[in-house]
């Protein structure tokens, strides 16, 4: 990860050797825990020195701040950038439950760390969005329709990249005009081949590539699935005959033509000891908008999605507001006192903590079924 210093205004940046860590635990009397990306060597802390560049954390008010809060977080999210061209990158954000500060670590092409501590989450998110994000339009058309299952979401992503080689094939052949059908065994065929393929060149890979853990849920595609993708435009068929209709042909010429680069995120917090996915989000931005799906587990390892085409300023806001969601787990009331609440007339997400609406099926902040 190179930084661009035009991008870093009012941000404290760190830059270490790996090595230095070490001596950042000794430092701030830290153990470190299960969310930590490090752990304590004290072989190498008694026998090592620190680098010249420990000099300025080391003397730095933020000093035992930065290091409690990267060596013992509340709150962990992990970063993988990638697909199309883009440059590969892995990264995390450290949240504390008590502020609203984030502390964010890279490491560049030289293997040194990157420590960037940032007064709140809004400057974190508006950065990062500077950098991985697009601007975006605004009103751009709904895709899809409240919350679906992810099964929904893999065939219609293979609806675009299909578009998108069918598209380049005709380019290659000389021809004309695109050939938009195929047997609904060679649309099952072809998605399986592209998800073992692992190419990020490709929408549907990218996305179990570069999203953290979504790969361990249980998936399942169903003829259902299919119907859904056709009530959202993307396919018409007829007996054993699959046509990509008119999302899948938008969508695909706005791949082919703009697609930028893609994120996955996952928030990891320790619940009684153990690590818990709180919440996974893929991003996928193109010169027309900022693709964010959001992602929840339900009990027998399913999941579901929801999709919002976001401008850059609706992406920062969006994208705000999960953080914070997410920063109440450390808040959130005792079951116990969840349930008094709830029998005054007051409810709360048993997952991120916030207040729910009435009527709601979901959590408006996390998405949890309720």
């Amino acid at each position: 990860m190179e930084m661009n210093q035009d991008k870093l205004a009012n941000i404290e940046v760190f830059k270490l050797q790996p090595g230095d860590i070490d001596h950042l635990f000794r430092r701030s009397g830290v153990a470190g825990n299960k969310l930590s990306v490090f752990k304590y060597n004290a072989e190498q802390a008694a026998t090592g020195s620190p680098s010249p560049w420990f000099r300025a954390l080391a003397e730095s008010p933020l000093c035992q701040k930065i290091g409690k809060q990267l060596l013992e977080p509340d709150i962990r999210i992990s970063f993988h950038t990638g697909g199309n061209n883009a440059a590969e990158d892995k990264y995390y954000a450290m949240l504390t439950g008590e502020d609203n500060t984030v502390l964010a670590q890279f490491v560049n092409a030289e293997g040194h760390l990157l420590l960037l501590y940032f007064p709140d989450r809004e400057s974190f998110i508006e950065w990062w969005a500077s950098i991985y994000a697009a601007a975006g339009m605004e009103n751009y058309p709904a895709v899809f329709d409240g919350i679906l299952e992810t099964e929904v979401l893999i065939c219609a992503l293979h609806c675009v990249d299909a578009y998108r080689r069918f598209y380049m094939e005709s380019m290659l052949d000389y021809r004309g005009l695109v050939d938009l059908s195929l047997t609904t065994a060679d649309f099952v065929k072809l998605l399986k081949k592209s998800l073992a393929s692992a190419d990020k060149r490709w929408l549907l890979p990218t996305l179990f590539e570069v999203t953290p853990g979504l790969r361990s849920s249980n998936i399942a595609l169903k003829p259902e699935h299919l119907k859904k993708i056709e009530e959202s435009g993307f396919i018409s068929s007829k007996d054993s005959l699959i046509t990509l209709a008119e999302r899948s042909r938008l969508m695909g010429t706005e791949f082919i033509t703009s697609w930028m680069s893609a994120t996955g995120w996952q928030a990891t917090a320790l619940i009684k000891g153990e690590e818990k996915s709180l919440s996974r989000i893929f991003l996928a931005s193109t010169a027309f908008t900022n693709h964010l799906f959001s992602f929840e587990t339900g009990t027998r390892g399913d999941t579901r999605f929801r999709h919002q085409a976001s401008s850059s300023p609706e992406l920062i806001k969006n994208l705000t507001g999960w953080m914070g969601a997410l920063q109440k787990v450390r808040s959130a009331p005792a079951p116990a006192k969840v349930a008094e609440k709830n029998k005054a007339g007051s409810k709360f997400c048993g997952q991120c903590g916030a207040e729910l609406r009435p009527g709601k099926k979901f959590c408006t902040s996390c998405g949890t079924p309720v």
